[in-house]
């Protein structure tokens, strides 16, 4: 019985609201739950009213099943990937493969793919949003604090909840105003909010159940991660790693909003990795941001989270060490918040290769392994049970790193490595990486993984405090990135799809500009993919063969869903340009011929004519 159902009051209360008669010490060997409220009733009124047991039966029967329509349990939680309807959350499972066994729309049809509606979020600046859906209504975040309710079938508006912004809180955010999605668990949507709280939604009507404070967004702790809700706990993370912070993953309880536990990304003192700082005063001002969504092995009882650049993102020289535990994937015990086992990608990182993106969990056979794309340009094999190195593999052209030794640690290219005196010419990839934040997907069914992938390297000459970008002392608030000079180079964007069991590179699509959407992967073969540039586009996942487009006006950073509406497959997506473009519009740039982009916040729901 999933925890939020014990003792539902509010269940009860509408019981006796309609004159039901709902004894709460019955002689039933069931705990009073609503589940258990049909055994008591029938036997109180065996004893009182037998001639009315029947009516109540089929009438209370009714209101449960609608009741149970609505709320969202642990077992449809766990079982999301063979629920190929709905869209339960963010990573569209606790693999996190962003994988759909729906295959009305395939290879044969997906030509024919239209809007069947377009609903406008009402704001500018990074839709960085995945639309998740449950029983025909679409739950969607967008930039500024804003939540929806959506018909999904045809895009009108059930219901929004704006949360109130402070004046200010833009200004202390590093890329933008956005968000990444919401939760669902029981009756609620449960969303994380740019000046750090945590709201907890009713899902009739948008209410607010209850808000809680996370932290002082004013001293650079915001939100953008997209909730998961594991065990009846809604799981966030912390960002603000430009900034002078130590950072942290919470769980809170659903019900309350109470902090369960809290884990630290940065080890206090006398915590093992501590010392890998080089001094208290490094690790205190850390950063080590776990922004994205992570993924849960119910077999094993893992929570596996990923954890960001250290703080300043591009000197070294002021923390020396490998800098626990940034750019690394923690194994974590869900119920606890304590580490298992880690694995880091990016020792002692002065390249802000921001190793936090997500682990996506596959098995081959007995191997049990998760699979990550990261910012240094590597596509990882890594065994989840214990956080050994299986490979390492090229996603885009790599000359940082010279490859690993056994334990898959990366071996520095020198020449690469910025410092006060030195501008390292030409590194590869950019700081936004072989992958960027925005998630890959596995279809688990061939093993294939598709990497949304950029070629674009950089200059870098890093800057000690009062020089360059820095500010003069280091000061909460204020970002502090050990920066002296940064420059991008022309560069172009690729899909990229590998077997993940060998690593092997199957095939790669190049475009002018990098793909910067998440990815979706379905049984109809195909693979969704957007561009900057506004383009949805279907591909083949057996050739990258493009086999559908559609321009839908502004740059697309947040990840298309799909999901069925009374047999009929739909796909969602949410386009509005923004986030950190850095390669698009410093000097030069990556991409120039972005500079001065479209933006405009929507959600596109595509479907057959």
């Amino acid at each position: 019985m999933p925890q939020h159902l014990k003792g539902d009051k509010d269940f009860i209360d509408q019981l006796t609201s309609k004159g039901f008669y709902v004894p709460t010490n019955s002689h039933c060997n069931y705990v009073m739950t609503f589940l258990s409220l049909t055994s008591s009733l029938n036997m109180e009124y065996i004893n009182y009213k037998k001639i009315i047991i029947l009516p109540i039966i089929l009438i209370f029967t009714s209101m449960l099943n609608a009741y149970s329509q609505e709320i969202v349990t642990d077992e449809m939680l766990l079982s999301a990937q063979e629920d190929p309807n709905n869209w339960l959350m963010a990573p569209g499972n606790y693999t996190g493969n962003r994988f759909s066994k729906l295959g009305q729309i395939n290879t044969g049809n997906v030509s024919g793919l239209v809007p069947k509606w377009i609903f406008s979020l009402g704001t500018l600046d990074a839709q960085n949003t995945t639309p998740v859906i449950h029983n025909g209504v679409m739950y969607v975040t967008a930039s500024h604090g804003r939540t929806y309710a959506l018909n999904a079938a045809n895009g009108q508006e059930i219901w929004r909840y704006f949360h109130q912004l402070p004046e200010g809180v833009a200004g202390v955010m590093c890329c933008d105003i956005g968000n990444r999605g919401v939760a669902l668990y029981g009756d609620k949507v449960y969303v994380a909010t740019p000046d750090s709280h945590v709201v907890a939604l009713n899902k009739s009507d948008g209410s607010v159940a209850w808000d809680v404070t996370i932290a002082n967004w004013e001293d650079a702790y915001t939100m953008t991660v997209a909730p998961l809700v594991v065990k009846g706990n809604i799981i966030v993370g912390m960002s603000g790693a430009e900034y002078p912070t130590r950072l942290w993953i919470d769980a809170l309880d659903s019900e309350t909003g109470e902090q369960v536990w809290r884990r630290y990304t940065i080890p206090g003192p006398g915590e093992p990795g501590h010392e890998t700082w080089g001094s208290a005063r490094a690790a205190l001002y850390g950063g080590s941001s776990a922004w994205i969504t992570g993924s849960y092995d119910p077999e094993l009882d893992i929570l596996y989270w990923g954890v960001g650049n250290p703080n300043p993102d591009w000197d070294g020289t002021v923390r020396p060490g490998d800098n626990l535990y940034s750019n690394s994937t923690l194994a974590l015990d869900p119920d606890t918040g304590a580490i298992k086992f880690y694995f880091q990608y990016t020792p002692a990182d002065v390249w802000d290769y921001d190793g936090n993106n997500e682990p996506i969990l596959v098995d081959y056979g007995d191997e049990k392994v998760w699979l990550h794309g990261d910012r240094n340009g590597y596509l990882y094999k890594i065994d989840r049970t214990n956080g050994r190195f299986k490979y390492g593999k090229e996603i885009s052209i790599v000359n940082w790193s010279k490859g690993f030794d056994s334990n898959g640690r990366p071996i520095w290219n020198m020449d690469k490595v910025p410092t006060y005196d030195y501008e390292a010419k030409d590194i590869c990839p950019a700081s936004e990486g072989g992958k960027w934040w925005n998630p890959m997907t596995v279809n688990p069914e061939t093993g294939w993984v598709f990497v949304p992938s950029r070629e674009i390297c950089v200059d870098i000459k890093s800057a000690p405090l009062g020089e360059g970008l820095n500010p003069d002392e280091i000061t909460v608030g204020k970002p502090y990135w050990g920066i002296g000079t940064i420059g991008w180079n022309t560069g172009h964007g690729q899909l990229v799809a590998f077997d993940g069991r060998t690593g092997e590179k199957m095939w790669v699509v190049k475009d002018r500009s990098p793909f910067t959407s998440g990815l979706l992967s379905t049984r109809g073969g195909l693979l969704f993919a957007g561009t900057p540039e506004g383009e949805f586009r279907a591909y083949h996942q057996e050739t990258g063969e493009e086999l559908w487009s559609f321009q839908t006006g502004s740059g697309i950073f947040g990840s298309p869903s799909t999901y069925t509406i009374d047999g009929e497959q739909f796909v969602a997506v949410p386009s509005g340009f923004g986030g950190w473009t850095g390669w698009a519009i410093f000097g030069e740039g990556g991409a120039p011929w972005l500079k001065d982009s479209r933006k405009g916040g929507i959600i596109i729901g595509f479907g057959l004519p």
